[in-house]
């Protein structure tokens, strides 16, 4: 079979993603991407072994010799003569990583998790409260952003208030991930970067004036390996790195989650009669429409996969919505199967040492979020002419950019 050469970077590749990776996936599971020295995978099986070898496929893009995140020159400067320089602490290679996440791993795992159900029920509520007599709504703005923006941004102990300009700084930061950026784009990049960098330096200082009962505090008063304490810039990245993560991708899956419900009459009505079902409705949408389509590794040293030669220095794009839609893990693979066994094996927030440390809590947002919609707002459909379902071009995220649904109102 002659291998593809499909357009990954185009600005119309997102609106086929599903049957390229069909045809990768067949015809070159090890897709090196032409004029760059990147290979992209689509096999569940081979993504699965990379995240897992820590040793060969780095988080550490630059230390193996890969790209910067940001190409130019000027916008890195930008950084390390007015803020400070880019770092990922969060997603550093082993042993120091599991160091760093176990800082905050335990505020998105078990009791403490559970500790921020009656804030996201709150919130939840107080959204619908807001809406439920208009009978229609464009469903991201009204609900599917504001959502996880409030919840991460109180869990931290950020400003409720200041959320439309962390929504900029948010939009800013995760930018570059989508490759190919203008010397002027990296440069709005950069300056709102540092912009953020000096608010969350404020509020460490203040935290350490005044601890409070929140994520900021925590982080001021911690022990580096139960040895140091962490400095500033380490702070500030780890910080970046949850706020953002704690708000974009649950948005997607939030609004691609109602899209799937409402697109098909008989999931809507199985899980009104059924919520138990809702748990296996959230790790379906999360793998059918993996609001992070994929994201990198630099290899550290010559290796293979598949037979095909990767040198050192290369990157590996691991599309892990390609591999949630590999037919020899999920059966049927693009139907949303509200009994599916193995639907939770998805990779949508990875696997391995570097899985998304707020997977716990998008999904305790999302089945929260999908009870109370359901249970709350009668005859919920999508709006009949206002919607378009086109999704925000992107190589790395996936999002609709909009959702208009009504329902009866309640007055």
């Amino acid at each position: 079979m002659k291998s593809p050469t499909p357009d990954l970077f185009g600005p119309d590749a997102h609106k086929t993603w599903y049957e390229t990776y069909t045809q990768l996936r067949v015809a070159a599971p090890v897709y090196k991407t032409p004029d760059l020295n990147m290979f992209v995978l689509t096999r569940y099986e081979d993504i699965a072994a990379v995240v897992r070898d820590n040793d060969t496929f780095s988080n550490e893009r630059e230390k193996y010799g890969g790209e910067s995140l940001l190409q130019y020159p000027e916008a890195r400067a930008i950084y390390t003569e007015r803020g400070w320089p880019k770092q990922f602490p969060l997603a550093v290679d082993p042993p120091e990583h599991k160091k760093y996440r176990a800082l905050v791993d335990h505020f998105f795992l078990g009791e403490s998790l559970e500790r921020a159900r009656p804030l996201i029920e709150k919130i939840v509520d107080d959204l619908i409260d807001g809406f439920q007599q208009d009978g229609e709504i464009n469903f991201v703005s009204a609900f599917a952003e504001p959502l996880p923006t409030m919840v991460i941004t109180a869990l931290l102990g950020l400003p409720l208030e200041d959320i439309p300009q962390l929504k900029v700084w948010s939009a800013a930061w995760a930018a570059p991930f989508a490759r190919g950026l203008s010397l002027e784009q990296e440069i709005w990049v950069a300056e709102h970067g540092v912009a953020f960098q000096a608010y969350l330096k404020s509020h460490i200082d203040e935290r350490r004036r005044a601890p409070k009962d929140d994520i900021i505090s925590h982080l001021v008063n911690a022990k580096f390996d139960g040895d140091r304490p962490l400095e500033d810039a380490e702070i500030i990245s780890m910080l970046d790195h949850l706020y953002i993560g704690g708000n974009e991708t649950t948005t997607f899956s939030l609004t691609s989650g109602l899209w799937l419900m409402l697109r098909e009459p008989a999931i809507y009505e199985r899980l009104k009669s059924d919520t138990s079902r809702i748990r296996v409705f959230t790790e379906e949408v999360l793998r059918l429409e993996s609001p992070t389509q994929g994201l990198y590794r630099t290899v550290t040293r010559d290796t293979e996969i598949r037979g095909v030669p990767i040198p050192k220095g290369a990157m590996v794009h691991l599309r892990f919505a390609a591999a949630n839609r590999d037919p020899s893990v999920f059966k049927d693979p693009d139907r949303l199967d509200l009994d599916r066994s193995n639907a939770i094996r998805h990779m949508a927030f990875s696997q391995g040492e570097h899985h998304c440390p707020g997977a716990g809590l998008s999904r305790l947002e999302q089945n929260i979020a999908f009870a109370a919609l359901l249970d709350r707002l009668p005859n919920l459909r999508l709006t009949p002419g206002k919607n378009t379902f086109e999704h925000v071009p992107g190589f790395v995220l996936r999002a609709l950019g909009s959702l208009n649904v009504s329902f009866d109102p309640v007055r």
